[in-house]
């Protein structure tokens, strides 16, 4: 029988797992995004490596909230208010510590302050949708991961992480098609 710190430590991982996945798919959604519109591979987001923490953090936080609340109907509603309160939050933040914007939405329609727009808060909507009918599968999965796996890929990858964090920190990731 499972002691009922190890459940906790295991249910730590998944989310800390979560928030890795979470943040590569935004990775990989910008980047795709970048190729698709300008045509040119942009390695978006202050970091060095293949993850934004703002997808990580804002599909951590619907996804549990969502866990929560337990009601498919309030998926959208749910991951465009609270993507939208991270992605701007996020803004506000990066802006006061580099000076600098990682996106702005000025010319979009509903923009607030060009921090969200309309059509990021639908695509949050969408992603609250996508993360309450996944998770939980993928929690399964990450639940069925052997124990020992499990805990040397969150050690590898938040190492990884931290490392860039740390290096980005002092030098983030910027230029063209980046910052503004």
């Amino acid at each position: 029988m499972v002691s009922s710190v190890s459940r906790r430590e295991a249910a730590a991982e998944e989310w800390l797992l979560l928030f890795f996945l979470f943040s590569a798919a935004g990775w990989v959604w910008e980047t795709l995004f970048s190729v698709l519109t300008t045509g040119q591979w942009v390695n978006r987001g202050m970091l060095h490596g293949p993850w934004l923490p703002v997808y990580g953090f804002g599909g951590a936080v619907i996804a549990a909230v969502l866990e929560r609340l337990d009601r498919r109907w309030a998926a959208p509603l749910a991951g465009a208010v609270l993507g939208g309160g991270v992605e701007y939050g996020t803004a506000l933040l990066l802006e006061w510590r580099f000076q600098r914007r990682w996106w702005d939405y000025a010319g979009w329609t509903g923009n607030l302050q060009g921090r969200v727009c309309l059509a990021s808060l639908a695509g949050f909507a969408l992603a609250g949708w996508v993360l309450y009918g996944l998770t939980p599968a993928v929690r399964r999965a990450l639940a069925r991961m052997p124990p020992p796996v499990r805990t040397a890929l969150c050690r590898g990858i938040s190492l990884a992480f931290a490392l860039d964090w740390s290096w980005s920190l002092l030098r983030p990731n910027m230029g063209p098609g980046i910052t503004s």
